[in-house]
């Protein structure tokens, strides 16, 4: 095995698909460099260089991302980032002025709440679609990128016919579900269409539980907080805390259910993938990491997130079966032979 492959753990199943073992290998001293260079010069220059941040970060995470002996590349640029976050930054800046300026249609007014809300689905899909289109089309792995084929109109469409959904709270997670899979069976791998099993139950369970795990926790622990705060002075402060710390933890729950159902249920030409992150460690490495940010007024970060980082790779593999560079050399051909232009002339990351 050579020098780029160190720690990429091949095992040939009884299926006859080989096992390629996901590696991150940053470290936090190396991105606690990064990360406090960026810190400094996106405050020195008001948030203009959190655009070259963006990208210097996300260059760091995909070289230091391995599989089956490669790492990825990210090649956004950082302009195109920065033109996103201006239009981003006007947006918002319209919406706070019509409000200050016409009061009917402020977002405490029912007439300003239903103008955001027009507004968000008439703009909310082409704001999805552009930030997918540059982050696919900004990752390579191989030399070969990845690209996204949704259209406003596709997307547009989905959400008209979903975004009933929200106006009941409990059915959120089927709304979410179908905007996760419109995103993922969009997705391509040079000209490998990403294709996408049906994961409705365990995504949609994910929630179920959780919600379950807070009913529990809010009926064990808002009597014992009112208990305590008869019999200790200043003790029902603390209610607020538990609070945000049981939706940290149920939202790490949720993340890494429902990111296993995603990545499960998803196939690329003769590539499967398996993702077996587990609930009660995703809900511990959260609320550590965030104790561990707060009392170090923020300089864990870096550890948070690398920490992070490997334990992602570490429950995440890759199954083919067929050599993946025959994969990739085939998929490159056939996209050099047709031609296609993956970034646009003006492409933009609109993401924050």
């Amino acid at each position: 095995m050579d020098a780029f492959g160190r720690g990429v753990a091949d095992e040939v199943r009884a299926s006859g698909e080989q096992r390629h073992q996901a590696e991150f290998t940053g470290t936090a001293a190396e991105y606690f460099r990064i990360w406090i260079v960026n810190l400094a010069l996106t405050i020195l220059t008001l948030g203009i260089y959190s655009a070259w941040a963006k990208v210097r970060k996300r260059r760091y995470f995909y070289a230091h991302t391995w599989i089956a002996g490669e790492s990825f590349e990210y090649r956004g640029r950082p302009v195109a980032i920065l033109i996103g976050r201006l239009l981003a930054l006007t947006l918002l800046v319209i919406v706070i002025a019509v409000g200050n300026f016409v009061p009917e249609l402020s977002l405490e007014s029912f007439s300003g709440k239903a103008l955001f809300f027009g507004a968000a689905v008439l703009i909310g899909p082409w704001l999805l679609v552009r930030s997918s289109k540059f982050n696919a089309s900004n990752s390579v792995y191989r030399n070969l990128r990845l690209s996204f084929l949704g259209s406003y109109a596709t997307c547009f469409k989905l959400v008209i016919r979903s975004v009933w959904l929200l106006f009941f709270g409990i059915l959120y997670p089927y709304f979410k579900h179908r905007l996760v899979r419109y995103s993922a069976q969009n997705h391509a791998y040079g000209e490998a269409l990403f294709v996408v099993d049906d994961f409705r139950k365990p995504f949609i369970r994910a929630y179920v539980v959780a919600f379950g795990l807070g009913l529990l926790g809010a009926v064990a622990l808002i009597p014992l907080f009112g208990a305590s705060a008869l019999a200790v002075e200043g003790a029902g402060e603390l209610l607020p805390a538990a609070i945000y710390t049981g939706f940290l933890l149920l939202y790490a729950f949720v993340r890494a259910r429902t990111t296993n159902a995603v990545w499960n249920a998803i196939r690329v030409g003769p590539l499967r993938f398996e993702c077996t992150l587990r609930g009660r460690d995703y809900m511990w490495i959260y609320l550590t990491n965030v104790a561990a940010i707060l009392v170090t007024l923020g300089f864990a970060t870096p550890w948070a997130v690398i920490r992070t980082l490997r334990y992602r790779a570490a429950k995440f593999a890759a199954f083919a079966s067929a050599p993946i560079d025959a994969i990739t050399q085939a998929e490159g051909a056939h996209v050099g032979a047709a031609g296609q232009e993956i970034a646009e002339l003006f492409d933009f990351d609109i993401a924050l």
